[in-house]
């Protein structure tokens, strides 16, 4: 488990700043500091203090997938005991699996797999069910997006309950195309962000050495539409939950009528302590439709959430399949070789 980091009162306020948006200016820091009340340099200095103990794991770009015309899924895999930690690694080896956890349930290695098509998942799959001698694999593509928002609340002045985002389908998202300067640039957003007080002019400086024609002011435009347009689902701060007091985590995971889906869905998505709330299939298998993320201090604080969020919803009372190890977090490297 990691250790406790222990913050300032400006730490938690930047951080808590930045989980949900970093300035796309010039010098975003010093806008940080105008709206925090402090200065440019305190700002920096607290950040990289967060970085260097590993409170951040990253500044940059979190790309929607499916605008970039790549296809995502939730998979997991049944897999003995004394075999988790090999399977794992099996898993883990692809650049495609972002997410790699060990969570409490017979299917017990939970990972999520982006690829450039329907094609390479189901290869993927494929690939995995030959190489572990497992097919009992689940693919549970999301069918509805009701709220991604890693954001945890760290200075405890956030409502209980926020409006739920507007209701996604990602099967019916348009992909958009981009040119040979945007995707080099892509490339540098979904990596980290430079330590610097004109980080967007350091990453325009990169993208000249390399023999691109662009200046600062075009990085900033091109970063802010991709923003506005929701390209990027978000741009700002991953931080490691564990090092900030969110010790426990776990899956909620619901059984909901078809007919109650998308009110039920949005219900689940104005609690604050859920991050990620999706509909996804059934099999035969595996009987829930409806996942819930839940984040707490303590198994305690978590089941708290669970069961306000079955009073809310009048859902029966969900499997929580917490956290046991993480194998793999990290950021999809989209329009890398090998795709």
């Amino acid at each position: 488990m990691a250790s406790l980091v222990e913050l300032t009162e400006l730490d938690r306020r930047v951080i808590s700043t930045i989980q949900a948006a970093f300035p796309i200016k010039a010098r975003p820091y010093a806008v940080l500091a105008e709206d925090l009340g402090s200065t440019e340099s305190d700002v920096l200095v607290s950040v990289k203090h967060m970085k260097a103990e590993g409170v951040i794991r990253r500044i940059g770009a979190i790309f929607d997938s499916h605008r970039l015309g790549y296809r995502s899924t939730l998979c997991a895999i049944a897999v003995p005991e004394e075999r988790v930690d090999d399977v794992a690694a099996l898993i883990g080896e692809y650049h495609n699996v972002t997410h790699n956890y060990e969570r409490e349930d017979r299917y017990n290695v939970w990972f999520t797999l982006i690829a450039p098509s329907q094609a390479r998942i189901d290869a993927i799959l494929d690939e995995i069910a030959e190489k572990t001698g497992i097919d009992d694999i689940l693919n549970l593509p999301a069918i509805r997006l009701f709220k991604i928002k890693v954001d945890f609340d760290l200075t405890g002045e956030r409502e209980q309950r926020i409006e739920a985002p507007p209701i996604v389908k990602p099967a019916e998202i348009e992909p958009v195309h981009f040119n040979r300067e945007e995707k080099a640039l892509a490339r540098l957003l979904q990596a980290d962000l430079p330590l610097v007080e004109h980080p967007f002019a350091a990453i325009a400086r990169i993208l000249l050495e390399c023999g691109y024609d662009v200046d600062e002011s075009w990085v900033l435009e091109r970063t802010a539409a991709w923003v506005d347009s929701k390209v990027v689902r978000r741009f700002g701060a991953a931080i490691k939950h564990h090092k900030t007091g969110f010790s426990a985590n776990a899956m909620g995971v619901w059984s909901c009528g078809e007919e109650r889906v998308e009110e039920v869905g949005r219900i689940m998505a104005s609690f604050k302590e859920v991050s990620h709330c999706y509909q996804r299939p059934t099999t035969p298998t595996w009987p829930a439709n409806l996942y819930t993320m839940i984040h707490g201090r303590t198994r305690a604080e978590v089941e708290s959430v669970a069961a306000r969020i079955h009073e809310a919803t009048g859902l029966e009372t969900p499997r929580l399949l917490y956290s046991v190890r993480e194998f793999k977090k990290a950021s999809m490297k989209y329009f890398a070789e090998g795709d």
